[in-house]
């Protein structure tokens, strides 16, 4: 193989010699000893031994393949590179053809044999040599092309050698695509070119214009090898990805297999549970008719008997009565017999009867046949689904760092239109590509819920903020644009604020807020205390006013508590710190009554319990007062010394301390909260169960804080508290034991000295931020 290789790239590169030196004193001197011995067996074997340089060129034809960066007929030369191949025709006129009757060889009459001189001659020229008559050579011939004598083997002329090189070269030529030269029709020596460019084809001497000029040219044979190849490749390309369809096609009939014979032992199961009720329902009443049958028939048997004993009492009777000739005797024994035949027409009917009748629905239809006929033909149902995966598209919903986040999903049938029910399996997968989470964090639950209109909403609570990737899947097959890449926020912004009209500090604004100290909600009607301007501001849900509720029991800028409860019509009840003052307003505005008690000092808020007790948080006192619905005090209890945080001291333990006692609300089991530096809580009848601080383990530097307001959400038992302290200010989530479930930093519009708080519908809750004179609406949970 080496000298073969050796040997062709010879012939394209021949060394300088004189022109007439053969080409067998030029191998002896290029090649090695043994390399050139076999060389010129090849030579022998392809006719080119006595010829010279000059003459092989001839025979070969110099074609050149140019990429022109412009067209031939531009002012400067082109690039040009030149690669010499052999045509074909010489090529096959030269090697593959009997030097002697000038005929191609092939594999029929025409094979080639190799000869004893090296030489290679067709089966039939060596058939008609030997059959001329030579009387001094008999048993050999001479080779037509070097007159040497081969001897003939006893098979005859077939049974010389075949030459193995030449067969070799017509297999390997066979078998190889004829790369065509395409030529211009009318200049036979040129080859035609191509302009990618303007995809033109264009003879370079018919063409007379530099319309191709900058444009990339190159041969039209290239052009052409070049499209056949992306053509392959494509063709390849698709046949991949058919094969691949038809592997998921056969996956997807041995998976409905599966599913069908899953389905159809989950009918079999079913529909035997029914038979055996109605097997056993059969054997009941089947029970039922045979203890019926025994009951009738030992009560009919009984009379029966009875019957037969009589008749054969009066029988024996007869038989001794005919012999008696006394006729007092018989009469009175005719006498007997008158009252045995009235005592027995008693037993002429029977004591028990024969009716027995099955009742198909005792008491309620004769229809019922049919009514269990329907209820059979609604039990059950085999439900399938045309949505197409590969159409289905997810839409992200921006994600917060520890909330409730979805993505919705909406799914699409094969023919792109959108599905109106649900019921499809869709599996969602989510996970954190954060580089410093945990394993535990690394996947995250995600919940699938049917909307039942063709939409599912994926819900999950992200723990780590950062990118996450959810895989979404519907009959184990991806959506169209899965995987997702979610960007889950750390911050925790405002969805919506209130500040009126902006007017200022003016404190006569009737949109404005001036020192909003408490909000509360009832009914989708948001309430705020707004204090700086002496009155109660009613809104809708769209932030607009409804209504303005002033009075003397807000004047002073002195209105610190604001609860709605069950008192009549759940009323609103306002605290007023400086008159003492408890108030209750009905929803037009109207004062409904007020009180005060005695025994206040510094009244800071209030809050109402589920039994209607209006519960009184006095910080001059530390204590709570409990009143009942007419405002009659029902108890009071102390409350216990405020453990501040033991890491500060001095001068911020003066800054905890100055606030004391701020609010109060309720909790679950009527529970009572008490916030001040730490939330304490209480029983329903003021015994102290434990408390928590409100500090977080990240911001330890900042305390102590103090608690501007708290609320319970009662369903997930959360206690969301205000936090401020000197330098920052945010609203703390905390589940009921004290842990921390969540913070909202308001990053975007920070929060100055957040007061009242409240919870709404959709895990939303309102904060009055004292310090920036607005209303924040956040999502908690």
């Amino acid at each position: 193989y080496d000298t073969v290789c050796r040997f062709i790239d010879f012939l394209r590169h021949p060394p300088a010699s004189n022109k007439y030196e053969s080409i067998k004193e030029l191998l002896r001197r290029s090649f090695g000893m043994n390399e050139s011995e076999r060389a010129a067996k090849l030579l022998h074997m392809t006719g080119l031994g006595d010829r010279t340089p000059s003459q092989l060129m001839d025979e070969g034809e110099r074609q050149t393949s140019v990429e022109f960066q412009c067209c031939d007929l531009m002012p400067y030369s082109p690039t040009v590179v030149e690669t010499v191949s052999i045509n074909f025709d010489d090529f096959n006129e030269s090697f593959l053809t009997c030097s002697t009757c000038l005929y191609p060889f092939d594999a029929n009459n025409r094979k080639p044999k190799l000869l004893s001189c090296s030489h290679t001659v067709c089966c039939t020229c060596l058939g008609a040599i030997a059959d001329l008559p030579r009387p001094s050579e008999s048993g050999s011939i001479r080779c037509p092309i070097c007159r040497e004598v081969v001897a003939i083997p006893r098979g005859g002329i077939l049974a010389l050698p075949p030459s193995f090189m030449v067969n070799q070269l017509i297999d390997l030529l066979n078998g190889r695509k004829r790369d065509l030269i395409p030529k211009c029709p009318l200049h036979s020596n040129e080859e035609l070119l191509f302009c990618e460019t303007c995809d033109n084809v264009f003879c370079p001497s018919c063409c007379e214009t530099n319309e191709c000029q900058n444009h990339t040219v190159v041969p039209f044979s290239i052009a052409i090898k070049r499209m056949s190849e992306i053509m392959l490749y494509k063709a390849n390309q698709c046949i991949k990805t058919l094969n691949k369809a038809a592997g998921n096609v056969q996956r997807e009939l041995k998976l409905l297999e599966q599913s069908v014979e899953s389905v159809t032992v989950d009918i079999d199961n079913a529909f035997s549970e029914l038979n055996k009720i109605v097997e056993q329902r059969k054997t009941q009443l089947l029970q039922l008719v045979s203890g019926v049958k025994e009951a009738k028939g030992q009560i009919l048997q009984d009379q029966l008997n009875i019957i037969q004993l009589e008749k054969m009492k009066i029988e024996m009777e007869c038989i001794d009565f005919q012999k008696e000739l006394n006729v007092r005797t018989l009469t009175r024994y005719i006498g007997a017999l008158n009252e045995k035949l009235d005592s027995s027409l008693s037993l002429m009917e029977p004591r028990e009867n024969s009716f027995v009748c099955f009742e198909r629905e005792s008491g309620v239809s004769r229809d019922s046949a049919s009514l269990v006929e329907g209820i059979l033909l609604s039990f059950g149902s085999v439900t399938v689904s045309k949505t197409f995966p590969m159409l289905c598209v997810a839409d992200v919903a921006p994600a917060t760092k520890n909330l409730l986040c979805s993505v919705l999903l909406t799914t699409v049938d094969y023919e792109g239109l959108r599905r109106n029910t649900g019921g499809d399996p869709v599996r969602a997968l989510l996970s954190c590509l954060h580089p410093e989470a945990t394993e535990k964090d690394l996947k995250t639950p995600v919940d699938v819920i049917d909307n039942g209109d063709g939409t599912y909403e994926l819900t999950y609570v992200p723990k780590n903020a950062g990118f996450h990737r959810m895989e979404v899947t519907i009959f184990d097959r991806v959506i169209k644009n899965s995987p997702l890449f979610i960007d889950v926020s750390p911050h925790n912004n405002a969805l919506w604020q209130y500040s009126g009209s902006n007017k200022g500090d003016s404190q006569d604004g009737s949109e404005s807020l001036l020192q909003p100290v408490r909000v509360a909600v009832f009914d989708q009607s948001i309430s705020i205390l707004d204090t700086g301007h002496n009155c109660l501001k009613v809104l809708n849900p769209e932030g607009v006013i409804v209504r303005l509720i002033t009075g003397t029991s807000l004047a002073d800028q002195s209105a610190v508590g604001l609860a709605i409860g069950k008192l009549s019509n759940n009323a609103l009840v306002t605290l007023n710190w400086r008159s003492k003052l408890v108030t209750e307003w009905t929803w037009q505005g109207e004062e409904v009554k007020t009180f005060t008690f005695s025994e206040f000092v510094e009244p800071i808020d209030l809050t109402i319990d589920p039994d209607g007790r209006i519960i009184v948080l006095d910080n001059g006192r530390a204590k709570v007062f409990v009143f009942d619905r007419g405002a009659r005090p029902l108890f009071s209890f102390p409350l216990q010394k405020s453990n501040c945080s033991p890491q500060s001291g001095g001068r911020q333990n003066s800054y905890a301390s100055c606030f004391g006692f701020t609010c109060v609300t309720v909790g679950p089991n009527r529970d009572i909260l008490v916030g001040g530096c730490e939330v304490q809580i209480y029983s329903h009848g003021g015994t102290f169960l434990f408390s928590f601080p409100v500090e977080s383990a990240t911001n330890v530097c900042l305390q102590p804080v103090v608690v501007g307001g708290l609320a319970v959400d009662l369903e997930d038992k959360l206690v969301l508290a205000t936090v401020t302290n000197r330098k920052s200010s945010c609203v703390m989530i905390f589940n009921y034991d004290g842990t921390i479930a969540n913070q909202i930093d308001s990053f975007n519009s920070k929060l100055r000295r957040p007061s009242g708080i409240c919870t709404v519908h959709d895990r939303c809750c309102l904060v009055a931020d004292l310090g920036n004179n607005c209303v924040k609406k956040y999502r908690y949970k």
